[in-house]
């Protein structure tokens, strides 16, 4: 999934991972599951205490998929951040 490698490796924020999702994706594992569970909270109504817990969730969600898996990031992150 790349947008996990682009949050793990910091080429894309925690927001853009949350508006960058489909609803139509599926999860064949427990990592993308969860990163897709934690991913599908984000709300631009959400407070700043609950932002930076949701943040850091998400992050926390896409390093474990990122090392779940046998993808590097070489394999590109669409819309990836060049900041």
């Amino acid at each position: 999934m790349t947008l996990a490698f682009g949050l793990a490796h910091d080429e894309l924020s925690p927001k853009d991972v949350g508006n960058g999702l489909s609803m139509t994706v599926t999860a064949r594992t427990w990592e993308e599951t969860r990163l897709l569970s934690v991913a599908a909270d984000y709300s631009e109504w959400l407070g700043p205490d609950e932002l930076a817990g949701w943040e850091k969730e998400l992050r926390t969600a896409a390093h474990s998929l990122a090392a779940a898996t046998d993808l590097g990031p070489s394999i590109g992150v669409p819309g990836a951040r060049s900041d």
